[in-house]
């Protein structure tokens, strides 16, 4: 089995659909959530030195299929997240092939 296949992370995403913004034209809006198995690392901190501020953390999140985009959102750890940018699919083998998304606390 693949490090890919049994992270020790479990991750809720809910990927982006099309919705009725109710004047005729759609707009994004959560799907029906799924939740998978990843691997959750931590990718970069903003570590300003002031007492006092919050600092920002992104992380990475690996998994063999991530059903996730630019408007999604993803709840891991009790927090929720959003995900930054477009997820990158890395193809391959069957073996080989994984998705990586950026993702940042909300709020």
């Amino acid at each position: 089995m693949s490090l890919l296949d049994s992270g020790p992370d479990l991750v809720t995403v809910y990927p982006t659909v099309e919705v009725d913004d109710g004047y005729g034209g759609t707009k994004p809006g959560p799907g029906e959530p799924v939740t998978l198995r990843a691997r959750v690392l931590p990718a970069t901190s903003d570590e300003s030195g002031e007492p006092g501020y919050l600092t920002g953390t992104e992380y990475r999140v690996y998994a063999r299929s991530l059903p996730a985009g630019p408007w999604s959102r993803v709840e891991w750890a009790g927090h929720v997240w959003a995900v930054v940018g477009e997820p990158q699919h890395f193809g391959g083998s069957r073996r080989l092939a994984h998705d990586v998304a950026t993702i940042r606390k909300r709020g």
